[in-house]
């Protein structure tokens, strides 16, 4: 998980606050749902140069992302786009429940299985994210992989304490990307989209928060997210809304511009879903 040394775009002028749009989740078993999602995003005017894309190497530990061609070509084309590869997990699935109460209601209620790291201790963690930067090696993306995002924003504190000395660029949080001892863009925008009940929840909190005074703002897209009508058209009026008040940016544009604003500093991030 390195940084890229080819050219970057153009760090936006200082004065609006910023749009970070993620589309999460892809890998060979969602790429078709994820060609949807860029569909949908470039409709809106989102350049792909402002898109951050959070690949998962071995999703469900069904197919390797090396091993799917079609879907490397897809990932590969967003990156040569100006689009910002970030790792996310290896396989998105947790093989054990956290033993601590605010870790176990996140990852059963809030990440329903797919916290991958939220029990992880440090052994599987190291392990888990070098099996990822093999894959991503074999690939031939290494060099396109920028910070880390753990999958439904859980780490352990053994995973979190790992993590943090890896020496990344930065990594996600529920509560904000962390890099160093600031905690950036607080505010997130994300939906659940597995029944009618959760997309009209999500779709409702997605309608608040854009109702609310800019700030920077974190946009998290999932693949099953444009194939559920009503979050569907939750996400177009989003971003809508936030492109006319917010200078969308990928995360690599945001945290290497000099004069990135950084409304939320505090020490660390720590606990469930930060």
């Amino acid at each position: 998980m390195r940084t890229d040394a080819r050219s970057r775009p153009t760090p936006p002028p200082a004065g609006r606050p910023r749009l970070l749009v993620s589309l999460h989740d892809v890998s060979p078993v969602t790429v078709d749902a994820c060609r949807d999602a860029i569909d949908l995003l470039a409709g809106a005017g989102l350049p792909t140069s402002a898109l951050t894309v959070l690949v998962v190497p071995l999703h469900d530990e069904r197919v390797a992302l090396d091993d799917d061609p079609a879907t490397v070509a897809f990932v590969r084309d967003l990156a040569e786009g100006g689009a910002t590869l970030v790792a996310h997990g290896l396989t998105h699935r947790m093989t054990r429940a956290p033993r601590t109460p605010g870790l176990w209601l996140a990852a059963r209620l809030f990440a329903r299985g797919e916290g991958e790291l939220a029990a992880s201790d440090a052994a599987d963690t190291a392990r888990r994210l070098d099996d990822a930067d093999a894959i991503f090696a074999r690939a031939g993306m290494a060099d396109h992989v920028y910070g880390f995002v753990p999958p439904a924003w859980l780490l352990s504190p053994a995973a979190a304490a790992v993590v943090a000395g890896r020496g990344l660029p930065f990594h996600e949080r529920f509560g904000g990307i962390a890099r160093g001892d600031a905690v950036l863009a607080r505010r997130l925008i994300g939906w659940g989209s597995l029944t009618e009940v959760d997309a009209r929840a999500t779709a409702l909190w997605a309608w608040l928060q854009r109702h609310r005074a800019p700030a920077d703002t974190r946009l998290a897209v999932h693949p099953p997210d444009v194939r559920r009508a009503t979050t569907r058209r939750s996400l177009e009026a989003t971003l809508a809304a936030l492109l006319r008040t917010h200078e969308p940016v990928s995360y690599r544009t945001y945290l290497e511009a000099a004069n990135v604003h950084r409304e939320s500093l505090r020490p660390g991030v720590s606990g469930a879903g930060g």
